[in-house]
């Protein structure tokens, strides 16, 4: 069934756009903004959206298109299911990008986020420099409508959107990249043991099958990195206070950041990403 309100020009091509979000209403936000846009209010383009709540009903949705001659055109795909909450999907977006390239390759895929998802920026990182089915862009759903609807439009004409708030994904120094410091299997570990809340380190590097003093040199390896993820200070006086650098400090630093993103550490997708 179509969900556009415009009468299309004849012989304007339907496209098919895939919502990948668990927040069941967003097809609509998302119909509405499109609905307002000048290539569909001018019959130029014409649309059909369909919604799946789980990056697991992925295959079934695709196949179940398929079998009615349909192919999606552009996946518009959330990062955080809420995991952590009753009834939240297992699986985070990371999951989707994989079962998309998998089972509808041809599917231009952007990350539909929004700004107060708790794991956004590690799990951006992971997208763009981990991920091996990197998404074609990033929209915020914090971005006002027409200027979500101008990137949406774009991906279904096919055209390459702006490289924008990209940039960093692309050319962030190479220390700086996720893959230096949640590269490796023993890294993951590492974090996954941060992200206990644990305070002892002979403890936290038990939990990780590690020694202590390997432990040591990875917080004061990921001290730099945790920095850049972190948002900027809110007052130019917290700027100006420098965090310590200590092996203690670097110890709690790194427990409370992994602590803070233990969705992301934990998501089962990483092990797929790390070296052995």
């Amino acid at each position: 069934m179509t969900h556009t309100l415009h009468q299309p020009e004849e012989g304007a091509p339907t496209r098919h756009i895939l919502i990948v979000d668990d927040l069941g209403t967003i097809e609509y936000s998302i119909e509405g903004m499109l609905n307002r846009h000048s290539a569909v209010t001018s019959g130029r383009l014409a649309f059909e959206t369909a919604q799946v709540t789980s990056p697991d009903d992925i295959p079934a949705t695709v196949e179940l298109a398929q079998e009615m001659a349909v192919t999606y055109d552009v996946a518009l795909v959330d990062l955080d299911f809420g995991a952590r909450r009753a009834g939240g999907s297992q699986s985070h977006g990371l999951t989707a990008l994989r079962l998309l390239a998998q089972h509808t390759p041809g599917t231009r895929t952007a990350l539909y986020t929004a700004d107060v998802e708790g794991n956004r920026e590690l799990m951006l990182r992971a997208a763009f420099e981990l991920c091996p089915h990197k998404p074609t862009t990033w929209i915020s759903k914090a971005a006002p409508p027409p200027s979500q609807a101008d990137v949406i439009c774009d991906l279904l004409d096919g055209r390459e959107p702006p490289l924008g708030h990209l940039r960093p994904y692309f050319f962030r120094p190479e220390h700086l990249k996720l893959r230096t410091v949640c590269g490796t299997r023993t890294q993951l570990r590492l974090w996954q043991a941060l992200a206990l809340g644990l305070e002892n380190r002979v403890q936290i590097a038990a939990q990780a099958g590690a020694s202590p003093s390997t432990l040591d040199k990875f917080v004061a390896h990921a001290r730099e990195f945790i920095l850049d993820c972190m948002p900027p200070p809110a007052s130019p006086e917290s700027a100006q206070a420098p965090i310590p650098a200590a092996r203690s400090a670097n110890l709690a630093l790194a427990v409370r950041f992994a602590y803070t993103n233990r969705a992301f550490f934990d998501d089962p997708e990483l092990e797929q990403f790390v070296d052995r």
